[in-house]
């Protein structure tokens, strides 16, 4: 970087240093979201249905009738896989798609568990989606504003560094 430049946005990028706490905060809050959705959200009799298993039930009756439906439906099958992708950002230390897509994932749990605690009499697990999901989402804040402090005190040292 010559003297007198301002940094461009890949140089403050490359050199942004998040502190490693909200980023497994995230992580951890992600995991505990898509744990959620494996706990029982419908008893039946002596049945426990997950909130896969109920996806697939309501599928099977026939309400998942609208593509908008479909598309939720669809998108919480997508939910270990997005976990994942949060799992593998945090571990190459990428905070901002962390922070992305622990939003995502945060939203879906909440709006999943929401809805259905607002239909049916819940089990532990759309309460726990739903609390996992804040958390989810208050991690993902976190890291944001962590993100956004680092760059503007990276910011802030390169353009002093500039200017002796």
């Amino acid at each position: 970087m010559g003297r007198g430049r301002l940094p461009e946005a890949d140089d403050v990028t490359r050199t942004v240093s998040v502190p490693a706490t909200p980023i497994v905060a995230t992580v951890a809050a992600c995991m505990a979201a898509l744990g959620a959705a494996f706990l029982p959200w419908l008893t039946t009799g002596e049945a426990r249905r997950s909130a896969f298993a109920l996806a697939r039930s309501a599928d099977a009756l026939g309400f998942i009738d609208s593509p908008v439906r479909r598309a939720m439906v669809l998108s919480w099958y997508l939910l270990p896989l997005l976990t994942a992708a949060v799992w593998t950002a945090g571990a190459l230390r990428q905070p901002v798609a962390v922070a992305a897509l622990a939003a995502v994932v945060g939203s879906m749990s909440v709006a999943a568990g929401s809805m259905f605690m607002s239909l049916a009499r819940p089990g532990l697990g759309p309460v726990a989606a739903v609390v996992a999901g804040i958390v989810t989402l208050a991690g993902s804040v976190w890291l944001a504003w962590s993100v956004a402090s680092a760059r503007a005190a990276t910011s802030r040292m390169t353009a002093e560094g500039s200017r002796t």
